[in-house]
């Protein structure tokens, strides 16, 4: 009762200015903690980032909170790191700011410790068309770029290589994995149902289909009904979100949108933002973002249809300032779209003594005729979710175990693809049980090439991954710069 008498106390006087301490010599693992009232449209993960820490590491010291409780107005307990005191030491007026002034000392829940005795099963749904590949009598060292194409299935093979990598990683520190390997069609909803209708799946921990959207929204619906987290590893459209068991691996544009920006503001803040668009339909939305956020801020900044102006970009480009150019140009044929690029160069050459940080796609590093030193020259950058990038230490080793094992080179996506998710929503799930839903959160990413950042709009979508990489060429090499 002593305990909880202070914390009434404490609740009572909270928006005062004073700073109180409570102390109790009994705890065993205790941790100061600041007060925070929660706004507007905050979410306990906006929160947990504002903060430095995790959705977890809040939950530990408020009782009963989960996201899906979480309101404006409730006040709620902070723990305070060397990353986030800062926040609590001024006082302001806001009210707000008042109840992050206070402090305290409370105990944090016991964690729940992480039980790699339980086996889990996984279930990965692959487009294999083992009855059709069975027919070839060439393998996929020298098919042609158009068969290639069409028997994308060896791609998918590649998935389940670096999915396999992983579930030997995890193995071997102690995991017990089944994973069950079903071919089904990326389109044919035959093969998907008899998949889905087979006794075990039921028992499943973790569903991974790489199958087309409409097929992907049957096995989530599946996935919903009997409570498993599903993971669509390919597509970046936010609507195969349809409800919150569902995970979607590649980030969306407006995460890539976010990315830059937040590249941008820590690094180009007093240069010249211009932002070059081909005002086709599938990129308005990423243009529209621009504009909002840019809109925000204080920098200096265009938003220009290339197609009808390019002759006035030259006029845009400062000579004092660097100019930052980022291109939104729309699916296109590679022949086309190559040749707007080489267009661009050329026009962003023709302005003598201007400095240029361009950011564009990485197919433009697949052009054959473009002038790469041209594009290391304009300090060329991208963004991307995966990349065989062998400045990360950890791609490294994983292609050291790849070559070992399947004594071949990994593709440039799908094996490093199927590592990571197995990495991640093993852990994960291992690690949280059902709670994983709730807070989608891994203690340990140190092995992951790409660790992800998940985040939902509400309660009732699933989460989106929302980390991106940015990748800079220099000395004809890429490497990465920043999330």
């Amino acid at each position: 009762m002593k305990v909880f008498n202070r914390l009434n106390c404490f609740l009572v006087l909270l928006f005062c200015s004073f700073v109180l301490f409570a102390q109790n010599e009994d705890l065993s693992d205790d941790v100061l903690v600041g007060l925070h009232k929660v706004e507007q449209g905050e979410t306990l993960y906006r929160i947990s980032r504002n903060f430095y820490l995790t959705e977890k590491d809040i939950m530990e010291v408020n009782v009963g909170l989960t996201a899906e409780n979480l309101k404006a107005g409730q006040i709620i307990k902070i723990p305070i790191t060397t990353r986030n005191k800062e926040s609590f030491k001024t006082t302001q007026t806001d009210n707000v700011t008042k109840v992050q002034n206070n402090t305290l000392v409370v105990k944090k829940q016991p964690k729940k410790k992480l039980d790699k005795s339980k086996k889990i099963n996984v279930a990965v749904l692959l487009p294999l068309n083992y009855e059709e590949v069975d027919k070839l009598t060439f393998t996929k060292f020298n098919i042609d770029e158009k068969k290639r194409q069409r028997y994308k299935c060896f791609e998918y093979v590649s998935f389940y290589e670096g999915a396999r990598i992983a579930l030997d990683v995890l193995e071997s520190k102690g995991y017990k994995v089944d994973c069950f390997v079903y071919d089904v069609g990326e389109r044919d909803r035959t093969e998907l149902d008899v998949a889905l209708s087979s006794p075990e799946m039921k028992d499943m921990d973790l569903i991974i289909p790489l199958v087309f959207k409409d097929n992907f929204s049957v096995a989530a619906q599946f996935a919903q009904q009997n409570r498993i987290p599903i993971v669509n590893p390919m597509s970046s459209d936010m609507n195969i979100l349809q409800n919150s068991y569902t995970f979607k691996i590649q980030p969306s544009a407006a995460a890539e949108v976010e990315t830059i920006i937040r590249f941008i503001r820590a690094n180009h803040a007093e240069d010249n933002i211009i932002v070059l668009h081909d005002n086709t339909a599938d990129i308005k939305p990423a243009v529209d973002y621009y504009e909002q956020l840019l809109s925000k801020s204080s920098m200096m900044w265009t938003i220009m249809d290339y197609t009808k102006y390019a002759n006035k970009l030259t006029s845009k480009l400062s000579v004092t300032k660097n100019n930052v150019v980022i291109t939104l140009f729309g699916d296109d044929e590679k022949r086309e779209a190559e040749v707007v690029v080489k267009r661009l160069l050329s026009v962003l050459s023709s302005k003598k003594n201007a400095k240029i940080t361009l950011f564009g796609d990485y197919a433009w590093t697949e052009f054959g005729s473009l002038n790469f030193e041209l594009l290391e020259n304009f300090n060329f950058h991208f963004t991307l979710s995966y990349l065989n990038d062998y400045t990360n230490t950890n791609f490294v080793e994983f292609v050291k175990k790849f070559r070992h094992h399947f004594k071949t080179e990994p593709d440039k996506f799908y094996a490093a693809l199927g590592y990571d998710i197995m990495m991640y929503f093993v852990q994960g799930v291992v690690e949280n049980g059902e709670e994983f839903i709730e807070n989608p959160q891994v203690s340990d990413l140190s092995e992951m090439i790409n660790p992800y950042y998940f985040e939902r709009r509400d309660v009732t979508r699933g989460y989106q991954n929302k980390r991106t990489t940015i990748y800079k060429m220099e000395n004809y090499k890429i490497k990465s710069i920043g999330r």
